[in-house]
Formats: structure tokens, C-alpha cells, sequence
């Protein structure tokens, strides 16, 4: 973990640098930052199964992989209700949602909110302070702002950001977990779960597909993939990231078995004011977006610890973030600066392919 302490970041400063140092040679100039697709290959031993759904403002693709295909409908269909119902539990977008009923009340009173709910907004604060609040969800003053939700982009004024900072700060979330309530002590307070939420409902739908057996499966929600197992020939699961102005080009492969990878970049949810590109990816402490990075793809264990390190990491810039990357066991990353300069973390190598 990153905290206040000066003399550790100055040390894990020097770590990162003699680490770039070290592997320098994995730092290299590309014409690409970080989308992710999946390449996925047949296996005649089993039948693979593919599906979608419209779902958490993307489109879902369920691929798993069963003995028998008359089984696949039961398990597709499970596995696409239970997203369904915890997006109705914790999305900005359902009116009678967990989060906005917690929202309206800001100030007013504590909710009670569903199990699910409630351990959803204790992962949010377990990583914001993981990240020493380089990601916070509280911001959802901010990105209301500028418009991300509704998709409504403009450019707020400086008074009007310095009004709304006050009101981010995860360590102001209350929790009450003999009563699963919780509880936004200041009015105008909003939690906004978009860089967890997503990831979450995937660790879900995995958890899910174990309980029927499936033992080799993906999910890809608009780029936050979740995996389980290999593919059905034992080999890993074959994860290309590729250039976001041009989809067509890859710069390298992961081989992944198992966990998640989640990337977040700056081409997301963007939009051009007089010539200026603005995109979703806020610093919670100036309420701007944040310049230093370009993309950042997140490995870990769940995806929903991937879907938070990928904004913490790109709130955190190339170094700090990296030092984060290093500090969490089982994490790793790959950064892409605005001058297109790829930065892996040690424990790729062997799983990256560069191309």
C-alpha cells in the first residue's frame, strides 16, 4: 500500500526507478495505448457456448465451455439474471437502485441496503484507501459536473469544481454493518460505484459459474474481462491489447489463466471542447482529468480489484502507480504514457508477448 509517509514514497520511488532501470528493454515507444479483446480458440473436446446480453451500459459476452450443450441455457440463464439483479441493486441509472436511494438521503438518514450493496461500498473504501484515495467514490459530485453520467459532456467552471471537492471523501462514508446500513453524512454527497461496479458483478457471475461446474469460462463487459480457469485445451486464455485510436493494430498478448484483466484509458467516455479532449478518468483531489497516463490494464485475482487499480493506478500517474502495482501481491500492469511509452510490471514477464 502507498501511505503519507514521505520517506516510503521517496524509497518506492527509488524502487520503481532502479526497476525501470532494471527492465528497460520492456519499455517500449508504440503507436498503441491499451484496449483489451479476447482471442479465443475452439477446442473439439468440449463445446464452447456464446452469449450476450445488454447490460451494465455495454454489451456482456458470456463464453463457457460444457459437456452437454442442453445444460448451457440453465447456466447462461442464471449467470445473466444475477447480473441483471445486482445492477438493478447498485446502478445510478435504476430510480429505486440501493445507491440511489443512499444518494437522495445524503445528510438526511442512513439506508439500509441489501448484503450485496453493502459489501460492494466496503471493497470501494477498502481500495480507495488502498490507493490513498486515488480512487474515491465519493466523486460522484464531480462526474455529475462534467456530465459523464448522462452522457451530457461540458466543461464546468473552476467555481463550480471547487464547490463540489468538498464532497469527495471516502473516509466520510459511514458503515453500519449490525444493520447493513449506510449513511452519506454531508448533503450534496454522491457515491458513484462506475470503477468497481462492473467488476464486482463479473467476480459474481464467476463465482456462479463454479457452482455449476463450468470450470473454463470468459466474460468480457466492454473490456473488463473475467476468467476462469483455461481455455478447454488447458492452454491460457490468449488477451490482445491494442491500439485505442486504431483497433486494428496489437501491441502485445497476455496469457492469462484465471483472475481478471481491466483496462482503463483515457479514449473512454471522452469528448472535444474548442480543440481540448476531455475524458472520464477525474483526479478526485482537482476534480480534473488526469494527463500523466493514456491507459492503464490492471492483472489481478478479481475483477473487481482490477476494475479499482485501474483507475487508481491511472489517477496515480506512471510512477506512483507502478509502485503501487509492485506493492500488491498478485497485481500486475501495463502503463501507456502520452508519449505512447509502454511500462510493464515485473511479474509479466514470461505472460506478455510484445509485438
Amino acid at each position: 500500500m502507498i501511505d503519507n509517509h514521505q520517506d516510503s514514497r521517496i524509497a518506492g520511488r527509488k524502487a520503481v526507478i532502479r526497476f525501470l532501470e532494471k527492465y528497460r528493454l520492456l519499455i517500449i515507444t508504440v503507436l498503441a495505448a491499451c484496449v483489451l479483446f479476447l482471442l479465443v480458440s475452439s477446442s473439439p473436446a468440449v463445446e464452447q457456448k456464446t452469449y450476450y446480453l445488454s447490460a451494465m451500459d455495454t454489451m456482456v459476452e458470456l463464453n463457457f465451455a460444457v459437456p452437454e450443450s442442453s445444460e448451457a441455457e440453465a447456466v447462461k440463464s442464471a449467470v445473466f439474471a444475477e447480473i441483471e439483479r445486482l445492477e438493478r441493486l447498485i446502478s445510478r441509472t435504476e430510480a429505486v437502485s440501493d445507491l440511489n436511494r443512499l444518494n437522495n438521503l445524503a445528510g438526511i438518514e442512513p439506508v439500509v441496503v441489501s448484503p450485496d450493496t453493502y459489501r460492494l461500498v466496503e471493497l470501494a473504501y477498502q481500495y480507495a484507501a488502498i490507493s490513498n484515495g486515488a480512487f474515491d467514490p465519493t466523486i460522484g459530485p464531480l462526474i455529475d459536473s462534467w456530465g459523464f453520467l448522462g452522457q451530457e459532456f461540458r466543461v464546468p467552471e473552476e467555481t463550480e469544481i471547487k464547490q463540489r471537492l468538498p464532497l469527495v471523501d471516502y473516509q466520510n462514508i459511514s458503515f453500519n454493518q449490525t444493520e447493513t446500513t449506510l449513511f452519506l453524512p454531508v448533503q450534496g454527497m454522491v457515491l458513484e460505484l462506475g470503477g468497481l461496479a462492473k467488476g464486482f458483478i463479473l467476480d459474481q457471475a464467476v463465482a456462479l459459474l463454479k457452482s455449476y461446474g463450468v470450470s473454463s469460462a470468459f466474460i468480457n463487459a466492454g473490456g473488463d474481462i473475467a476468467l476462469l480457469g483455461s481455455r478447454p485445451d488447458g492452454e491460457p486464455w490468449k488477451l490482445g491489447i491494442r491500439h485505442p485510436r486504431d483497433q486494428k493494430k496489437i501491441m502485445a498478448v497476455l496469457n492469462v489463466s484465471d483472475g481478471a484483466v481491466v483496462t482503463s484509458g483515457d479514449y473512454e467516455r471522452d469528448f472535444d471542447q474548442a480543440g481540448v479532449a476531455y475524458h472520464h478518468i477525474l483526479d478526485p483531489g482537482t476534480g480534473k482529468p488526469v494527463r500523466e497516463l493514456a491507459s492503464v490494464t490492471i492483472l489481478a485475482a478479481t475483477a473487481a480489484e482490477a476494475d479499482a487499480l485501474s483507475t487508481a493506478v491511472f489517477v496515480l500517474g506512471p510512477l506512483d502507480g507502478l509502485t503501487l502495482i509492485e506493492e500488491i501481491p498478485g497485481v500486475e500492469g501495463v502503463l501507456i504514457t502520452p508519449e505512447l511509452e509502454l511500462i510493464v510490471s515485473s511479474g509479466l514477464e514470461g505472460i506478455i508477448e510484445i509485438k
